[in-house]
């Protein structure tokens, strides 16, 4: 079978198209826009199809040289989420809300990964293919579970990249046709409204454009590398703890904890840095090591929404102050339980455009609870690993 090979730059161009790509069906495939599926997700799914298949019929095999490249765009992005972990943020968040909003993030990313590791084994996978299945691929989405995947390979899970990144593309969909409806339910069962009086802050938002600077930019790269640089030395001492498995990539997180920078640029720093790792990703899997689990992964996955959907209405609800914004919340909280941050804003656009403004639910959420989530879920995914591994 003939083979064709792309170095590091070539195969960084190929990624760079798979992104391109993706913006370009976005625009043209309501689907997408709808239930925000990342582009750059789609494009690289498309592009694995053709290329497993093309392997798996013995036509022609294509290599690419991303194992760096890929390694480097993740640690960056990963170090923009621990700047994106504002100080002021957290230091502003305190109270009862904040409270509740910690206890149901952590306890949702806790409840399904044992939802998973239960139904795992029984159904001949590997128990680490429950946390794939579980809060790595559904609250953590494509780039924390190729983060951390690879790791349960090592561990024993075989396809546990193929399988945790599809559980993260399916979840995407569901996140979006399950929020609404949850929080329309819940607003009718309580007899709850918002106030027709409070100016709506996600119209606001749609307005608002905020300018890159150039100079900022330029201070913003150095400092989001310097933070990665010293993520490393974390890394590295953590990673002499006994029996634990410290991921590079969350030392570089951890680096970048703390700082207070511009959100214009951090942002688009992590937006280039995930598109591109997201590709390489997307693009590079075999896709067809999916059929063989096809049957248990479908189970595990329809488990998991219904668990979703039962710990917003009962824990999310509750915890965060059962009135209308609370119920607004769960929805926000089913986008991110089983999507991502996109997923918990449209769903809580789509429910405040038909009963009301929900302010505190808009503004205080999503952002918090992706604080939580995004320091929590890949450290937690990572270091029970070799114990999860030996049930």
């Amino acid at each position: 079978m003939p083979t064709i090979s792309f170095d590091v730059m070539q195969s960084c161009a190929l990624a760079a198209l798979v992104v391109l790509f993706g913006r370009w069906l976005v625009k043209r495939v309501k689907f997408l826009q709808v239930y925000c599926i990342p582009g750059v997700v789609v494009a690289g799914l498309l592009v694995s199809i053709v290329l497993s298949l093309l392997k798996n019929g013995s036509v022609i095999a294509i290599k690419f040289d991303v194992a760096t490249l890929k390694e480097f765009f993740m640690d960056l992005f990963f170090t923009c989420i621990g700047l994106g972990a504002s100080a002021r943020l957290i230091r502003n968040s305190g109270g009862k809300l904040m409270l509740g909003i910690t206890i149901t993030t952590i306890g949702s990313i806790l409840a399904q990964d044992v939802l998973g590791i239960l139904l795992a084994k029984p159904l001949g996978l590997h128990p680490l293919m429950g946390i794939g299945l579980g809060s790595l691929s559904l609250m953590g989405g494509v780039g924390t579970a190729g983060a951390v995947a690879p790791l349960y390979e090592k561990l024993g899970a075989a396809n546990a990249t193929v399988v945790s990144v599809m559980g993260a593309t399916f979840g995407m969909i569901f996140a979006s046709l399950v929020g609404g409806p949850v929080a329309r339910w819940l607003i009718k069962k309580h007899n709850l409204s918002g106030n027709k009086n409070e100016v709506d802050a996600s119209k606001k938002a749609d307005n608002e454009v905020v300018k890159l600077d150039a100079k900022n930019l330029l201070g913003t790269v150095a400092v989001v590398t310097i933070s990665a640089g010293i993520g490393s030395y974390i890394a590295v001492l953590f990673g002499m703890i006994p029996n634990i498995e410290f991921p590079y990539f969350v030392g570089c997180m951890l680096g970048g904890v703390g700082y207070e920078l511009r959100d214009a640029e951090v942002d688009a720093i992590n937006s280039i840095t995930l598109d591109l790792f997201i590709a390489m990703i997307m693009m590079t899997i075999d896709v067809t090591k999916l059929a063989s689990v096809a049957g248990p992964f479908a189970l595990i996955l329809v488990c998991q929404i219904i668990l979703m959907i039962v710990w917003v209405a009962v824990v999310t609800f509750h915890l965060c102050g059962k009135d209308y914004n609370a119920a607004v919340m769960t929805a926000a909280h089913v986008g991110i339980g089983l999507g991502s941050g996109p997923n918990a804003m449209a769903n809580m656009r789509a429910v405040i455009s038909e009963y009301g403004p929900a302010n505190v639910a808009w503004i205080v959420f999503t952002p918090f609870a992706l604080i939580v989530l995004d320091i929590v879920n890949p450290l937690l995914c990572s270091i029970v690993a070799p114990w999860v591994a030996t049930l």
